[in-house]
């Protein structure tokens, strides 16, 4: 039997609805378009030669008509090629796509396909859809071997491209949607399962490697910023200005709790924002900077702490600024449980935003400067299975509280703690979501307008290494927006460098140890010597005052040293200069605590006295011996 007469009894073919009989009928009564007739003979063509001429010149007006492969004399054309030759078949369907993404080359295959297989069966459903979705997907993996997978859509006469992980719950409705749509039936969660089993291996295994982003992104264009829109916008800023792209190169992924940001329009004014937030006039350089800095990927993020009595109106103004970086359906959350919830909840979302905090405990704080800077937690994945699951996060945070949340050294490097003054004059939730709602595009494009203007100052702005503090590419995108701004040079880095010491100064307490060292310098003189050494007098000292030791007071010379690190970053920028080595001496491990050079004592207070560091002080042997002051190296706040 040859392939005509297969072909024929697979299709339910008759003799007047052969390709072959269709096809000459095309080419000998037809000349609008497909131009086989002046291109051919019919005497001298077989059904194949026809079946390719009409096919390329589908394939051309593909690129217009997303319906011109539905034709029946397209699909006789098709179902002789797939017939005869099954891989030229499969290269067509290749570029069909290509031509037109709105085009569903998995319809043909059920226009050109045989209605069964040789013994009557069927695929299962299963199986089925796998072949569909993968045929519709781009699929793919990223460094770790997640699965994700690419899909064109269409919406509103408009295509564009969306990027999920294969586990998601999106990409899950997606495929019970395909299933019921194409397969006409209602898959059960074992087959969507099934399903996503095999697509997540073909991606794995078959698929390219790219890394996927979470609303912000940079390539060799400029930074990205996901609108999260229905159209998967995204915005480019580059030194030059911003704009918006249909179809965004960075593979921006989201959940389903990611809620759009206002379009940006240009003529905007950042005057507007600020009525909108109780934050104080000073304060806000630093908060306009922090916002810029959550815009960028590929940085150490500072954490944004607002403090304030209740009615501060801390929670408007925290929603109030994630809505234009990163809105969220839930825009505040309560505190953590443990580690585990906060790196799950940075996986999730671009801003960790939690709210009415009255403290966190040492595991959230590492935590939290862990996400910020950039890292990761590792777990079992099922209690099955010795398995570890990662999760990476590098996350901008947001955190407010009536008292000082952050408190300790480490953290508090990396904060920027605003205090919101007492409201004066209150406005309802209506009237401050209809102002919000007025001005909110051209509050977006003012962002990104001054942005565009800080990237293209960053290049110029220069700070001495001696003089960058702690997040120092943040100091520097500060400055370079504060000179974009018109504002003198080295007004920004000087309010953060204050402001740092000036939150130091009222966290500092926090720490018993740190009040035992402030005390301890002022009313005494300095010391060298052994930790073991300073343990006792400071004990002493409790004792003759009648003072009591809590729990956090440290029992050995070991948990004082252990503390003595963790204040003494904290200390020397408010002028006391403490420092433990690392090395044990035959005695034990010495420490130096003192007022740091270009400070003195004056009527109990340090007070600076310089910008500049004086000379380096040698220590006295009657204040702890120590035989070998090369050993210890000064370290002051200001150059």
């Amino acid at each position: 039997m040859g392939i005509e007469q297969v072909a024929d009894r697979l299709l339910g073919r008759t003799e007047e609805s052969r390709p072959e009989r269709v096809l000459r009928g095309v080419v000998s009564e037809r000349s609008d378009g497909y131009g086989a007739r002046e291109a051919m003979r019919e005497s001298s063509l077989t059904e194949l030669e026809m079946a390719r001429a009409v096919v390329g010149s589908v394939l051309k007006r593909s690129k217009d008509d997303p319906n011109a492969h539905l034709s029946s004399e397209a699909i006789a054309a098709f179902t002789a090629i797939r017939d005869a030759a099954p891989l030229e078949y499969e290269r067509l369907r290749t570029d069909l796509k290509q031509a037109n993404r709105l085009i569903r080359v998995c319809a043909l295959d059920g226009f050109t396909r045989a209605t069964g297989n040789a013994d009557g069966g069927s695929d299962s459903m299963a199986t089925r859809l796998a072949d569909l979705a993968s045929e519709q997907c781009e699929l793919w993996h990223d460094a770790d071997g997640t699965a994700f997978a690419s899909l064109d859509r269409a919406h509103q006469g408009s295509a564009h491209r969306e990027h999920w992980r294969i586990d998601s719950r999106g990409f899950q409705e997606w495929l019970a949607w395909l299933c019921h749509t194409e397969l006409g039936g209602a898959p059960a969660s074992e087959v969507i399962k099934a399903a996503s089993n095999v697509l997540a291996g073909k991606a794995k295994f078959d698929g390219g490697e790219y890394t996927p982003s979470m609303r912000v992104a940079r390539d060799e264009s400029g930074y990205w910023l996901d609108l999260c829109d229905d159209h998967w916008r995204a915005v480019l800023v580059t030194a030059t200005g911003w704009r918006i792209v249909e179809q965004p190169a960075p593979r921006f992924i989201r959940t389903k709790a990611m809620r759009p940001l206002p379009c940006p329009a240009s003529g905007g004014n950042l005057s507007d924002l600020w009525p909108l937030l109780n934050i104080p006039e000073a304060d806000r350089p630093l908060l306009l900077a922090w916002m810029l800095e959550c815009l960028r990927s590929d940085t150490p993020f500072p954490v944004l702490e607002l403090l304030g009595e209740q009615g501060a109106a801390k929670s408007t103004t925290q929603k109030t600024v994630r809505g234009f970086i990163d809105p969220n359906k839930v825009m505040l959350r309560g505190r953590p449980k443990g580690v585990e919830d906060v790196f799950v909840a940075a996986g999730a979302n671009h801003l960790l935003s939690l709210e009415n905090l009255s403290g966190i405990t040492p595991e959230i704080s590492d935590a939290l400067c862990t996400i910020a800077t950039g890292g990761g937690a590792a777990g079992r994945q099922l209690y099955t299975n010795g398995e570890e699951h990662i999760i990476e996060a590098h996350n901008p945070v947001m955190l407010n509280g009536i008292g000082a949340v952050v408190t300790r050294p480490d953290l508090l490097d990396r904060t920027i703690a605003i205090c919101l003054p007492t409201i004066q004059v209150r406005v309802t939730e209506g009237e401050h979501a209809n102002r919000l709602q007025g001005c909110a595009s051209g509050i977006m494009g003012a962002v990104l307008t001054l942005f565009a203007d800080t990237l293209a100052a960053l290049p110029d702005v220069r700070i001495p290494e001696t003089q960058r503090p702690r997040m120092a590419d943040f100091a520097l995108l500060g400055e370079a927006m504060h000179r974009a701004l018109g504002n003198e040079a080295g007004e920004w880095l000087a309010l953060y460098v204050r402001h740092r010491q000036d939150a130091i100064r009222r966290t500092v307490d926090s720490s018993p140890v740190a009040v035992a060292c402030i005390e301890f310098v002022k009313h005494s003189a300095d010391y060298h010597g052994t930790v073991k050494g300073l343990l006792e007098l400071f004990n002493a000292r409790m004792t003759d005052r009648n003072l009591e030791r809590g729990d956090y007071w440290p029992k050995s010379p070991k948990g004082l040293g252990d503390a003595l690190r963790r204040s003494a970053p904290a200390l020397r920028q408010i002028g006391i200069h403490l420092r433990v080595e690392d090395r044990p001496r035959r005695d034990g491990v010495h420490c130096e605590l003192r007022t740091a050079t270009g400070f003195e004592l004056r009527a109990g207070e340090i007070i600076e006295i310089s910008s500049s560091p004086s000379s380096q002080r040698s220590p006295t042997p009657e204040y702890g011996g120590n035989d070998d002051p090369n050993r210890l190296v000064e370290v002051t706040l200001w150059n």
